[in-house]
């Protein structure tokens, strides 16, 4: 049997994974058992390796997608833990605890290096293990870095597992109080990574995840020995600015290693490449340095210089709701109120427009917001733009001396839509027949209460509907014809005579004839 529950697996991995696991299920492959447990692969947008084990009696998991390689216990792991609570556990295995037990050291080094000749993957693992034992060997360590992570050509599927297992070591390393002989072997790592962007395929992200995580990691190693911040803010620039994409790397990460001088020094670095663009300047180069000041700027907490940076991009409808929201979420409300204002002055962005309502509403300034709306309204004359003044009018108590005048600004169907959403089917209905635009929509509310007022209706959509010709308005005239055919006997009428007429004027259509066979008339 599993040495786990439903509950452990759900609590492992949360009860987003554990959900979208479900729908894995069918994705995993054959089970392999391990030593502590099992492994298989599953088949997301790549095929990834799965191993799920227990270790001091706790259930974890390992896999090879980008998720699964920063740490986390993703879906994959779930599938492959769903799949073994499902068919129980591969059958009694040898007791290898007790066999390795019973050899002496001799015979046990060399069973293990007898297997690492035939496994990389072991190989490694002890190379590494070997390098980092006691006092770090960093000149070995980096060799087999470099092994591991440089791309010759092209990188195959084992890389992402190479990576793991070099991050793993480094990782163990800061853990164990070395984290000065750590971060240079982690900064290499970053490097080598980056350089394997070109080489790799990497349509489902896995190598980028690993790149993230090991500058997460070198992060962590420079906060504990600390490198020169002039030449660590150096370092990160000239990473970011010559990688556009990857690998992301927030400046915050690394607040507590550069300090005020290193964080002055990135500063002064991105400022300068800021100021020297100009318009022969690739649009990446102004996406990147943009990202890099808006970055410096949270990390500063200061409100006033991001909506600088952000300035930068106006008059683009993102930089105007990006100020919006800032200062909002700041709880400087008349001046997010200005900023959107503009915004829709200068863009008429929808987007806009209801950040400037939730703000009006938010600064008990709903006249302003209804003004705002009744123009939309007067601009354009939609069901849909009475339906934004509805909420808004009712927001401000004012909706009941409101709307007359918004359903006389309404033409007839659009008046007609507004009515069917305001939930006054009668009122739809008259007003359908008074300006004789009866649609489906209105037809089909109406035939609910009142089968026998709607049937000249749905003659006249069948016919309209036959006008148009073609195979899929024939079947939208028998889905008319169905829904007539259930109204007339609700009455007790029939539409045969009607049918027939059809058969009649159109008996040079076998298409048509042919859809009223299926339909069952």
């Amino acid at each position: 049997m599993a040495w786990f529950t439903e509950d452990d697996l759900r609590a492992a991995a949360g009860d987003g994974s554990f959900r979208r696991g479900r729908d894995y299920v069918d994705a995993v492959g054959e089970l392999q058992p391990t030593a502590l447990g099992v492994r298989a692969a599953v088949r997301g947008k790549d095929v990834y390796e799965v191993w799920l084990g227990r270790e001091k009696a706790a259930l974890v998991g390992e896999c090879g997608c980008p998720f699964g390689v920063e740490g986390n216990f993703c879906k994959h792991c779930v599938a492959v833990g769903l799949v073994l609570l499902a068919d129980g556990a591969p059958g009694p295995e040898a007791d290898l605890d007790a066999y390795l037990r019973s050899l002496d050291q001799r015979e046990l080094v060399a069973l293990v290096l007898e297997q690492a000749k035939r496994d990389p993957g072991l190989y490694r693992q002890l190379a590494l293990r070997a390098g980092s034992t006691g006092a770090p060997q960093v000149a070995v360590l980096r060799r087999q870095l470099d092994t591991a992570l440089r791309v010759h050509g092209f990188a195959d599927a084992s890389y992402v597992t190479r990576a793991k297992d070099v991050l793993d070591t480094v990782r163990d390393l800061v853990d164990a109080g070395h984290a000065a002989e750590a971060r240079p072997l982690a900064r290499h790592a970053v490097e080598l990574l980056v350089d394997a962007m070109g080489a790799v395929d990497d349509s489902a992200g896995d190598v980028a995840g690993v790149c993230r995580r090991a500058v997460k990691l070198y992060a962590r190693a420079c906060a504990v020995a600390r490198p020169n911040p002039a030449k660590l803010a150096s370092w990160l620039f000239q990473l970011r600015r010559g990688w556009p994409t990857w690998p992301t790397i927030d400046i915050g990460d690394f607040a507590e290693p550069l300090g005020e001088t290193g964080m002055a020094a990135y500063r002064t670095l991105v400022d300068d490449a800021w100021h020297a663009l100009d318009g022969d300047s690739d649009d990446s180069d102004h996406a990147v340095l943009r990202a890099m000041r808006e970055q410096l700027a949270k990390a500063s907490g200061d409100v006033d210089t991001l909506v600088d940076v952000f300035a930068d991009g106006l008059p683009a409808v993102r930089s105007f709701r990006e100020i919006v929201s800032l200062l909002r979420h700041s709880g400087r409300l008349d001046e997010a109120i200005r900023w959107a204002e503009r915004g829709v002055a200068e863009t008429r962005d929808l987007s806009l427009t209801e950040l400037l309502v939730e703000s009006y509403l938010d600064g008990q300034r709903g006249d302003d917001a209804v003004e705002l709306r009744k123009a939309d309204l007067r601009s354009a004359r939609t069901r849909v733009c009475y339906g934004r003044l509805r909420d808004t009018a009712v927001s401000a108590k004012v909706w009941s001396g409101l709307r007359p005048w918004a359903l006389d600004v309404l033409p007839p169907e659009e008046l007609v839509g507004a009515l069917l959403d305001d939930g006054d089917v009668e009122e739809a209905w008259l007003a359908a027949v008074k300006h004789d635009c009866a649609g489906t929509e209105v037809v089909r509310s109406r035939a609910e209460t009142q089968p026998a007022e709607v049937l000249a209706a749905y003659r006249a959509l069948v016919t309209e509907c036959l006008s148009r010709g073609g195979r899929e308005c024939y079947r939208e005239a028998c889905v008319l014809l169905k829904e007539m055919a259930s109204c007339a006997e609700r009455c007790g009428e029939s539409v045969s005579g009607f049918v027939a007429s059809l058969r009649m004027a159109h008996s040079r259509r076998p298409a048509l004839l042919d859809e009223l066979r299926r339909a069952g008339f």
